[in-house]
């Protein structure tokens, strides 16, 4: 999740005493005595994280964040108001708070972590033009394996229902902030996963490198979508629309039609059963 740098932060600065502060390897973790462990590993990474990132943007990661770890989710939700955000990043104070209590997994705490941190790199590079949420949300997701920073169960996705009955939330709609509802807030943020991959899938990952490329040199992202791919953003939104529609109306028919497929193949399993015994009965009556 993004924060812009007016976002004001309580924690620990109300309650420092609380906090112990861990400094090394690129980075400042702050963090209350109970989790002295899970910031040592913390610390230990990130500089493996920023490398990674480097790799996948091609663009050097040269800040030094500081990495707040949350014990009390009660503190934390009354500075996300949402229940379900478990992690944030304010790129104009360099900054990342994760709620640690609520992340049991350690791989999906590295992601969480790769996640706000791709947003701090995001905004380093691409700094004179905005970012829009939704696209700045997809990227980050791309670049952590797919994590998003809320609670979410990837089975119960919300994207195929919602281009199924024509739901969609417009990205543009989504260029300043992400609604506050819990099943929108979802619904935003697959989405915005989903046209990331739609834009790899169409144009590989150098296309899409393109396009970061040309915002760090200046261009919103509409322009750096034309020069870059060729397409306006308007004509691969509704593309991206018709193959979401398109996808589940194959999985509709078959979804339909599943009791059929499956009754057929009983049959010929039936079929199939009665002529191997059929053939062992006239091969035994040959023998004798």
């Amino acid at each position: 999740m993004l924060v812009w740098g007016f976002f004001a932060f309580p924690a620990p600065c109300s309650h420092a005493a609380d906090f112990n502060s861990l400094k090394g390897n690129g980075v400042d973790v702050l963090f209350p005595p109970a989790l002295e462990q899970a910031a040592k590993e913390t610390a230990q990474m990130t500089p493996q994280i920023k490398k990674d990132l480097q790799e996948t943007f091609n663009w050097p990661f040269s800040l030094n964040p500081t990495v707040i770890l949350m014990e009390n989710s009660q503190r934390f939700r009354q500075m996300t108001h949402s229940p379900l955000v478990v992690g944030f990043a304010i790129p104009g104070k360099n900054l990342v708070v994760i709620d640690y209590a609520r992340i049991r997994n350690p791989l999906k705490f590295r992601n969480i972590l790769k996640h706000e941190l791709c947003h701090l790199l995001l905004h380093e590079h691409v700094n004179n033009v905005p970012v829009p949420r939704w696209f700045d949300e997809g990227i980050a997701q791309w670049a952590s394996n797919g994590v998003m920073d809320i609670l979410h169960d990837p089975k119960d996705a919300l994207l195929p229902k919602a281009a199924f009955s024509d739901h969609i939330i417009p990205l543009g709609t989504l260029n300043k902030g992400f609604p506050g509802n819990a099943n929108a807030l979802r619904l935003a943020y697959e989405e915005s996963r989903s046209f990331i991959d739609y834009i790899i899938s169409t144009h590989g990952k150098p296309g899409l490198l393109e396009i970061l490329g040309f915002m760090k040199n200046g261009a919103t992202l509409r322009k750096a979508i034309l020069q870059a791919l060729g397409t306006p953003l308007y004509k691969i939104e509704e593309d991206w629309r018709a193959s979401l529609k398109q996808s589940i109306v194959w999985f509709a028919h078959l979804s339909y039609y599943l009791y059929e497929i499956l009754f057929a193949l009983g049959g010929l399993m039936v079929v199939y059963a009665f002529i191997k015994v059929l053939r062992k009965k006239r091969a035994y009556m040959e023998e004798e």
